[in-house]
């Protein structure tokens, strides 16, 4: 600031001090208007959950878990919205390594009963 007022004379200073002052006005209606629209986008949502699919700019838990389910059954998760809501999507039942074993009838893990 000293420097400030060494090298510009007083007639420049009042003139550099109002445009940084409408400067500063500016900003506070802008900063004003984008914390209003930011409240309107955030009312559109569930008012205790909030956007479900993203949690700032990346995806939330859950919106993860949903894209890699549709994944499964479909090239995109918005196809999901075409199928019905009482349809149950249920995936297989996976065998563990050790479960492989157990089922197979060679395996020599499982103990074959004398008749």
């Amino acid at each position: 600031r000293k420097l400030f007022d060494q090298c510009v004379d007083d007639s420049v200073r009042a003139e550099l001090e109002t445009k940084i002052a409408q400067c500063e006005d500016d900003d506070h209606k802008v900063k004003e208007k984008l914390s209003d629209a930011n409240k309107d986008y955030h009312a559109s949502f569930h008012p205790r959950w909030g956007q479900m699919f993203v949690a700032g700019y990346q995806d939330s838990r859950f919106g993860y878990f949903v894209k890699n389910y549709a994944c499964l059954y479909t090239s995109k998760a918005t196809n999901l919205g075409l199928a019905s809501t009482s349809r149950a999507f249920r995936t297989a039942g996976e065998l563990l390594p050790h479960d492989n074993l157990l089922s197979d009838k060679y395996s020599q893990f499982v103990d074959e009963e004398e008749g």
